[in-house]
């Protein structure tokens, strides 16, 4: 059978951090760590970063797992998440030549690229479509698997 929990109370002020928000529905569950990295399928040392604010964003999919996890709605998690502002974020000039440069690395072939953010290698895609003339096109895709940088 099913854990049922209670709803999350209007009256209840939640926490203003993703550290403490989290700590704090966790107890309100009446969950430990190990309870609830085994509903998250987070490991109990990711949990124990999230909790101590060292992890302060989550991706889409993670978020849903915490959030189901915790019986609430993503929304909860996701309004006080901090995403890492990104060095290229100042200078959008800088920025349009990095994704310049990486699409064309893509597109020629290239794998094992570094991230422009943390220097962690990217998981590099090319995508084929169709434009407006009918036409078969390629475009590239990215992703960090460390911090929050896409190039779509």
């Amino acid at each position: 059978m099913a854990k049922q929990y209670k709803p999350i109370t209007s009256a209840m002020k939640l926490a203003p951090t993703l550290a403490q928000r989290v700590g704090q529905l966790r107890e309100y569950r009446n969950m430990t760590l190990r309870d609830l990295a085994r509903a998250s399928r987070f490991s109990l040392h990711r949990l124990v970063d999230i909790e101590s604010g060292l992890e302060t964003w989550f991706s889409v999919t993670e978020r849903q797992l915490l959030a189901k996890a915790l019986s609430v709605e993503p929304a909860l998690l996701q309004e006080v998440e901090s995403r890492p502002r990104s060095l290229l974020d100042d200078d959008p000039k800088k920025l349009a030549a990095v994704i310049q440069d990486l699409t064309r690395a893509i597109l020629h072939g290239a794998h094992d690229l570094e991230c422009p953010d943390c220097g962690s290698t990217l998981k590099c895609s090319i995508h084929e479509g169709i434009d407006l003339e009918e036409k078969p096109i390629q475009f590239a895709k990215a992703f960090c698997i460390k911090c929050p940088f896409i190039l779509r």
